[in-house]
């Protein structure tokens, strides 16, 4: 394109060797940037100014070739008359367009949002007056090539204005970016070291309540130490293995009465289906084929044997069926006679056992089950203490590392924009 003259140069800002070194801390860096910000939007507002007459100057020059150009009839009439009608067209087109851009008033830049908006006033104008040369280059160029070589060079003109105060926008611009990133890479340096100090402050306190723990786990291995060496404890020893040792008694007394019971399970499995006697004694019933053991007693002897005799009673009235009647009728009195024995049992053994649980009591064992309960529960919230303290500490090193990256990211980012070497507190 012959007249494009709508194009952005980026100028990078140079760089200049470090000159000197200054310690601050996160408070100091908003004024930092605002002092190096000052003189270069100081220096845009400037370059807008100069900017703004430049082209006015070169905008005067522009409307008046136009202006020309407006009241130049090419010599149309020696040409073809299609032709002409295209080319007049054309040149209606460049006059009308440039008229109208060269006319308006540009915004005066008397802050730095004023100098951006100018530039954007310039550089649209610069776009349309390229566009409308651009799509009309022929004609201008072999109709009208007094005023295109004119043209060229006013708008130029204006063009390498423009590009001045684009360059200073660029280098603000630029800076504001990068200062935006620098703010916000304190912040976070602001959070890191927040969250490490409560981190670091909850792990003094973890271990002060670790230590806490460990002085209550002496305490109660000593404790527990002196109760098991006591001859309180050595005697409930003993005693607490004749009761185990007890144990078979009672199951030998237990086969013993589950086994007759066995021998009449039909029979008074067979009448509860058909009692009539109320919920209780039915319960009982129920309980008798099930685990006799825990039913006989002095209390209940009355009832059983009201059962077995209502049992016995039902299998000679064939109300129950068994396959041999008489051997059942002699299983059930043998049962009810031999109730006396079995709760003479079961009170033999527990006699015995009431006696040596009585005999237990010589012994707080409670006290030391507590203890050694205590024992395991303080031993657990360590281990889950200890695993929070490991968490953070971790957590703590990463936060670290982090922090680190973050302050020497933003000490070489305050350098480059400084002309400093700067370092953080």
């Amino acid at each position: 394109m012959v007249f494009g003259f709508g194009k952005k140069k980026t100028h990078e800002q140079p760089t200049v060797p470090v000159q000197s070194k200054k310690t601050i801390s996160l408070e100091d860096i908003p004024g930092m940037l605002h002092d190096i910000e000052a003189p270069q939007v100081a220096d845009t507002i400037s370059i807008a100014k100069t900017t703004k007459e430049e082209v006015e100057t070169h905008r005067k020059k522009i409307r008046d070739l136009i202006l020309h150009l407006e009241s130049d009839d090419l010599k149309l009439d020696d040409v073809d008359r299609n032709l002409g009608v295209i080319v007049k067209r054309g040149k209606d087109a460049i006059v009308s367009t440039i008229k109208k851009e060269t006319s308006t008033n540009l915004t005066s830049a008397a802050k730095y949002d004023q100098a951006v908006a100018l530039n954007l006033e310039i550089s649209q104008m610069l776009k349309k007056i390229g566009d409308v040369l651009g799509l009309n280059s022929r004609i201008i160029h072999i109709f009208a090539k007094k005023y295109a070589d004119n043209l060229k060079d006013e708008i130029a003109k204006v063009a390498k204005s423009r590009n001045q105060l684009q360059s200073s926008i660029n280098i603000v611009e630029n800076f504001r970016a990068d200062s935006k990133t620098i703010i916000e890479i304190g912040q976070k340096i602001s959070e890191y070291r927040n969250a490490i100090t409560q981190k670091n402050e909850r792990i003094s306190e973890i271990e002060s309540e670790i230590q806490t723990l460990k002085d209550t786990i002496t305490t109660l291995e000593r404790q527990i130490h002196d109760l098991k060496s006591s001859s309180g404890h050595v005697k409930f020893l003993e005693i607490k293995h004749r009761v185990d040792s007890m144990s078979s008694e009672k199951s030998e007394v237990k086969n013993i009465i589950d086994l007759q019971f066995s021998k009449i399970s039909r029979p008074l499995g067979r009448y509860s289906y058909i009692s009539s006697f109320e919920k209780p004694v039915r319960k009982m019933m129920d309980d008798l084929v099930a685990n006799p053991y825990d039913i006989i007693s002095p209390h209940n002897k009355a009832d059983i044997i009201q059962i077995l005799e209502a049992v016995e009673k039902s299998v000679v009235s064939g109300s129950i069926s068994v396959k041999d009647t008489d051997k059942s009728l002699e299983q059930i009195q043998e049962t009810i006679s031999r109730l006396d024995e079995f709760i003479s049992l079961k009170e033999s053994y527990s006699n015995k056992a009431s006696a040596l649980e009585k005999d237990l009591k010589v012994f707080d064992i409670k006290s030391l089950e507590s203890k050694e309960h205590e024992l395991e529960k303080t031993r657990s919230d360590i281990s889950n203490i200890e695993s929070t303290k490991k968490k953070l500490e971790e957590e703590v090193k990463d936060s670290n590392h982090s922090l680190s990256k973050s302050i020497s990211d933003l000490e070489s980012g305050l350098a480059r924009l400084a002309n400093i070497k700067v370092l953080l507190k």
